[in-house]
Formats: C-alpha cells, structure tokens, sequence
C-alpha cells in the first residue's frame, strides 16, 4: 500500500536517495543531494515536502514538493516542484497520489500554482494537465544538464485568484502574441492593455556600466510593479531576492 504523508527528519537519507536513481550522480542542482540542506527544506516553512511511502515494505519510494518563496509570500504563488519516484514504482500512480495530495495541502494557501517541467520527463506534464493546470508557456533550452533541455510552464488558479486579479494589466508590443495565446486559454480571458507608447529598448547612445552596489540597490525597488517604459532589466534573479542575497548567489549587476 502506498500512503502519502509529510516528510519527516528520518526520510532524508531516503528522499536522497531517490534523487541519486531519478537524476544520476552528474544532476546540476547538487543541493538535492545534500542531506543538511534536505534537512533543512523539510522543517523550513518556505516549502511543503511529501514523501509517498510503500506501508508494507517500509520504504519511501517518492516525493514532490511545494515551495511557496516563488516571488513575495504576499502573491500566494507556489511552485510545484521536485516530482521524483524510484524507477522501482513507475507506472504505479504514484507520481498521481503525490499530486493529489498536493493540491489538498495546499487549496487554501495559495491563488497561483506553478508547474515547471523539464520536457525530457513527459510525465510530470501529464499528471498537472489532468489535474486542471493549463499550459502557460515554454523555456526553450533553458538549463544545462547532461544538454541543454527545455521546459514548459503550467498553471493553475485556487480560490479568488481570477476575480482578484482581473485588473488589466499592461504589456509591451513585443509580448502581445504570446500574451494572448496564454490568455486564450480556459479559465482565462485576455483583458490586458498593450502599451503602444512604450519606446523600444535603445540600441545605442553614450552610456557608463558600473558594479552594482549597496546604495544603488534602493533605487531599483522603487520601480513600481507593472510599469513598462524603460524596461531595461532583465536577468533571472527578482529584486525582491534583497541584495545581501544576491550576493550570496553570486549575482552581479551592472
């Protein structure tokens, strides 16, 4: 019998060991395999961790995971992430339970959730699709592992997320086509504003680049959300991340 429950102190030896026969020892995100940092993520509250557990054989043969430090706590975005199951107990619906028992955790902590697939791994598609997630977008040849892979994005909304947020928002040109595909899709309805005033991004002029500092970082959080002239930055770290962090991940900003 397969229960699904939270993950406990004691899985974390086996949670890693499920990584190791999912991704392989050359996996880029080496934190997976770090058991102090397992550890971590299982008492944090910036993530909830399952495990799904064969009852009769003792052993914990799956785990996924939400993590809810995706963007400001205030936004009640979540990321559903880090899908494993033993190649044992594939075909077994385990990676299903896992999912279900997600979405029951977390229906009333959060108006968005996030799904970020890696296409090598078709099944973790599959489940969020069935489970009411739409298709959003796609990341192509995003990261490095053993190549560069793709991912797509998928999405689905909890509670009053719609309603609270129809407020039309507004986009550049530039992603009017995407946007209104995404859009397009159920329960969606496209009620965006395309800025036409908004100048495009000047390919030249007399500029000085300089390191980012401390001081200089004040300045950049005071970009009001949404705003869309004078878009020039861009880059995978959120301001909202604090500088101290972003050093910390040794991100550099010119």
């Amino acid at each position: 019998m397969i229960r699904v429950r939270e993950a406990r102190e004691e899985d974390v030896g086996q949670i890693r060991e499920i990584f190791l026969a999912v991704y392989g020892t050359d996996y880029p995100h080496r934190e997976l395999y770090d058991e102090l940092w397992l550890k971590r993520s299982v008492f944090t509250d910036d993530a909830l961790i399952l495990v799904a557990e064969d009852t009769e054989a003792g052993r914990v043969v799956g785990t996924a995971s939400v993590l809810f430090d995706f963007g400001a706590h205030s936004d009640l975005v979540g990321e559903f992430g880090r899908l494993a199951v033993h190649p044992e107990y594939r075909r077994m619906q385990v990676g299903k339970l896992l999912m279900d028992k997600r979405l029951e955790a977390i229906k009333n902590r959060l108006h968005v959730g996030l799904v970020v697939a890696r296409t090598v791994h078709p099944y973790a598609q599959r489940i969020s699709l069935a489970q009411g997630f739409i298709a959003t977008g796609f990341l192509p040849l995003k990261h490095f592992f053993r190549h560069r892979e793709s991912f797509a994005l998928l999405a689905r909304y909890f509670g009053d997320a719609l309603a609270l947020r129809r407020n039309n928002p507004r986009i550049i040109p530039e992603a009017y086509a995407l946007a209104n595909l995404v859009m397009s899709q159920p329960p969606l309805t496209p009620d965006f504003i395309v800025d036409e005033d908004s100048a495009s991004y000047p390919s030249g002029g007399d500029y000085r680049l300089e390191q980012l500092q401390a001081e200089g970082y004040p300045a950049l959080l005071r970009i009001e959300r949404g705003r869309v002239r004078n878009r020039e930055i861009f880059g995978p770290m959120r301001l909202d991340y604090g500088f101290f962090k972003l050093q910390a991940r040794q991100t550099s900003g010119l």
